[in-house]
Protein backbone atom coordinates (compact mmCIF):
# COMPACT_ATOMS: atom_id res chain seq x y z
CA UNK A 1 0.00 0.00 0.00
CA UNK A 2 1.38 3.39 -1.01
CA UNK A 3 1.34 6.40 1.32
CA UNK A 4 -1.01 8.76 -0.48
CA UNK A 5 -2.49 12.19 0.06
CA UNK A 6 -6.18 12.96 -0.41
CA UNK A 7 -7.48 15.24 -3.08
CA UNK A 8 -10.31 17.42 -1.79
CA UNK A 9 -13.50 18.01 -3.82
CA UNK A 10 -11.98 21.40 -4.75
CA UNK A 11 -8.78 19.71 -6.06
CA UNK A 12 -6.76 20.83 -3.07
CA UNK A 13 -3.93 18.62 -1.77
CA UNK A 14 -1.32 18.94 0.97
CA UNK A 15 2.29 18.77 -0.18
CA UNK A 16 3.98 15.90 1.73
CA UNK A 17 6.54 16.53 4.45
CA UNK A 18 9.36 15.10 2.32
CA UNK A 19 8.94 17.98 -0.14
CA UNK A 20 8.76 20.78 2.39
CA UNK A 21 12.54 21.27 2.42
CA UNK A 22 12.13 22.42 -1.18
CA UNK A 23 9.45 24.87 -0.13
CA UNK A 24 11.35 26.37 2.80
CA UNK A 25 14.57 26.83 0.83
CA UNK A 26 13.78 30.49 0.34
CA UNK A 27 10.40 32.22 0.38
CA UNK A 28 8.51 29.82 -1.86
CA UNK A 29 4.88 30.89 -2.10
CA UNK A 30 3.97 29.01 -5.27
CA UNK A 31 4.92 26.03 -7.38
CA UNK A 32 5.04 25.71 -11.12
CA UNK A 33 3.60 22.53 -12.61
CA UNK A 34 3.51 20.84 -15.97
CA UNK A 35 2.18 17.68 -17.54
CA UNK A 36 4.87 15.10 -18.15
CA UNK A 37 5.12 11.34 -18.57
CA UNK A 38 7.26 8.38 -17.51
CA UNK A 39 7.86 5.42 -19.78
CA UNK A 40 8.09 1.90 -18.40
CA UNK A 41 11.37 0.49 -19.66
CA UNK A 42 10.12 -3.09 -19.91
CA UNK A 43 7.32 -2.52 -22.41
CA UNK A 44 7.29 1.16 -23.36
CA UNK A 45 3.95 1.90 -21.66
CA UNK A 46 3.63 5.62 -20.96
CA UNK A 47 2.25 6.94 -17.66
CA UNK A 48 1.11 10.54 -17.09
CA UNK A 49 2.69 12.45 -14.21
CA UNK A 50 2.92 16.06 -13.12
CA UNK A 51 6.22 17.74 -12.40
CA UNK A 52 6.10 20.43 -9.74
CA UNK A 53 9.03 22.84 -9.51
CA UNK A 54 9.90 25.93 -7.55
CA UNK A 55 10.40 29.10 -9.59
CA UNK A 56 14.14 28.90 -8.88
CA UNK A 57 14.30 25.32 -10.19
CA UNK A 58 12.33 26.25 -13.31
CA UNK A 59 14.77 29.09 -13.97
CA UNK A 60 17.72 26.71 -13.46
CA UNK A 61 16.32 24.28 -16.02
CA UNK A 62 15.60 27.08 -18.47
CA UNK A 63 19.19 28.27 -18.09
CA UNK A 64 20.46 24.75 -18.86
CA UNK A 65 18.61 24.94 -22.18
CA UNK A 66 19.98 28.41 -22.95
CA UNK A 67 23.55 27.33 -22.09
CA UNK A 68 23.51 24.11 -24.14
CA UNK A 69 26.05 24.62 -26.96
CA UNK A 70 24.63 21.67 -28.90
CA UNK A 71 21.39 23.61 -29.54
CA UNK A 72 20.85 26.26 -32.19
CA UNK A 73 19.28 29.58 -31.22
CA UNK A 74 16.02 28.41 -32.80
CA UNK A 75 16.09 25.13 -30.83
CA UNK A 76 16.76 27.03 -27.58
CA UNK A 77 13.82 29.34 -28.23
CA UNK A 78 11.59 26.39 -29.07
CA UNK A 79 12.51 24.45 -25.90
CA UNK A 80 12.30 27.46 -23.56
CA UNK A 81 8.91 28.35 -25.05
CA UNK A 82 7.69 24.75 -24.74
CA UNK A 83 8.89 24.54 -21.13
CA UNK A 84 7.28 27.77 -20.00
CA UNK A 85 4.16 27.42 -22.16
CA UNK A 86 3.25 24.16 -20.40
CA UNK A 87 3.59 25.56 -16.87
CA UNK A 88 0.76 26.41 -14.50
CA UNK A 89 1.30 28.44 -11.34
CA UNK A 90 -0.17 27.12 -8.09
CA UNK A 91 -0.14 29.13 -4.86
CA UNK A 92 0.90 27.37 -1.64
CA UNK A 93 -1.10 28.29 1.45
CA UNK A 94 0.14 28.36 5.07
CA UNK A 95 -0.86 24.69 5.54
CA UNK A 96 1.32 23.65 2.55
CA UNK A 97 -1.66 23.01 0.30
CA UNK A 98 -2.00 23.66 -3.42
CA UNK A 99 -5.01 23.52 -5.70
CA UNK A 100 -4.34 21.38 -8.75
CA UNK A 101 -5.93 22.82 -11.90
CA UNK A 102 -8.77 20.67 -13.23
CA UNK A 103 -6.83 19.83 -16.41
CA UNK A 104 -4.05 18.29 -14.25
CA UNK A 105 -6.54 16.20 -12.27
CA UNK A 106 -8.13 15.01 -15.51
CA UNK A 107 -4.73 14.29 -17.12
CA UNK A 108 -3.73 12.00 -14.24
CA UNK A 109 -7.17 10.40 -13.99
CA UNK A 110 -7.34 11.20 -10.27
CA UNK A 111 -10.35 10.43 -8.16
CA UNK A 112 -9.32 10.82 -4.55
CA UNK A 113 -5.79 9.64 -3.77
CA UNK A 114 -2.50 11.09 -5.02
CA UNK A 115 0.99 9.62 -4.72
CA UNK A 116 4.00 11.96 -4.54
CA UNK A 117 7.60 11.14 -5.40
CA UNK A 118 9.85 13.82 -3.93
CA UNK A 119 13.38 14.36 -5.23
CA UNK A 120 15.88 17.03 -4.20
CA UNK A 121 14.70 19.33 -6.99
CA UNK A 122 11.16 18.32 -8.02
CA UNK A 123 7.94 16.78 -6.88
CA UNK A 124 6.33 14.16 -9.10
CA UNK A 125 2.57 13.74 -8.78
CA UNK A 126 1.22 10.32 -9.74
CA UNK A 127 -2.05 8.48 -9.89
CA UNK A 128 -1.25 5.71 -7.35
CA UNK A 129 -2.52 2.96 -9.67
CA UNK A 130 -0.26 4.20 -12.46
CA UNK A 131 2.77 4.29 -10.13
CA UNK A 132 2.18 0.71 -9.01
CA UNK A 133 1.93 -0.45 -12.63
CA UNK A 134 5.00 1.57 -13.64
CA UNK A 135 7.11 0.01 -10.89
CA UNK A 136 5.60 -3.43 -11.24
CA UNK A 137 4.64 -3.39 -7.55
CA UNK A 138 1.09 -4.30 -8.44
CA UNK A 139 2.30 -7.78 -9.37
CA UNK A 140 4.51 -8.47 -6.35
CA UNK A 141 7.65 -7.15 -4.62
CA UNK A 142 9.58 -4.45 -6.44
CA UNK A 143 13.04 -5.29 -7.74
CA UNK A 144 15.01 -3.01 -10.04
CA UNK A 145 18.39 -4.53 -11.02
CA UNK A 146 19.61 -1.26 -12.56
CA UNK A 147 18.89 0.67 -9.35
CA UNK A 148 20.27 -2.15 -7.21
CA UNK A 149 23.78 -1.45 -8.56
CA UNK A 150 23.60 2.02 -6.98
CA UNK A 151 22.16 0.84 -3.69
CA UNK A 152 24.71 -1.87 -2.88
CA UNK A 153 27.75 -0.94 -0.83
Amino acid sequence: MLPTQRLSPKNQVTIPREARALLTAGDVDHLRGMKHAMTKAADGEVFPILLLLTEKELQRREQRIIDDPALSAEQRLHLVTALNGEMSMMAIDAQHRVVLPAHFVSYLGLERDIFFVCTNTTIQVWNPDHYLRWTGQGSGPSHNPALNAYLMI
